[in-house]
């Protein structure tokens, strides 16, 4: 199975594992990491390639990401072009999430995760207000 790595500011690679497992049960080949004040980027790096090889049985990994240039992500950026079979996901959210975990077991690829990944983030998206102007519409 593709492994899965959560890196995010503070604690919410944590809080979305854990709303995860509260709905969808325990999740195998994940490992979450946090960044904390006062980690350096090199820390970070070497806590993030830890979680990736304890994930990884050579299917490959996908790091799912809070924020597009922060440390997480340029932490990870660095390990997609070292290591092999390792993908990045910035943008994580709840529902990325559920449908990663729930597609995970027949997926054959990481870039494949990634691409259910990025389209049910994108299309979990909505406007509420507007969302039930067209329900009342119908």
């Amino acid at each position: 199975m593709i492994g899965v790595v959560i890196a995010a500011h503070g604690s919410l690679s944590t809080s979305l594992m854990e709303s995860t497992s509260m709905i969808l049960g325990d999740m195998e080949q994940v490992e979450t990491v946090s960044l904390v004040i006062g980690d350096s980027l090199e820390g970070l790096i070497e806590r993030v390639r830890d979680a990736v090889n304890a994930v990884n049985t050579g299917e490959g990994v996908v790091i799912f990401l809070d924020l597009f240039g922060g440390t997480p992500s340029n932490a990870s950026a660095l390990l997609t072009q070292e290591m092999d079979n390792v993908f990045a996901v910035t943008g994580v959210n709840f529902p990325m999430l559920a449908e990663t975990f729930t597609m995970r077991p027949g997926v054959k690829s990481p870039q494949e995760l990634v691409d259910i990944a990025v389209n049910a983030g994108k299309n979990s998206i909505l406007d509420l207000v507007e969302e039930f102007r067209k329900f009342n519409q119908q």
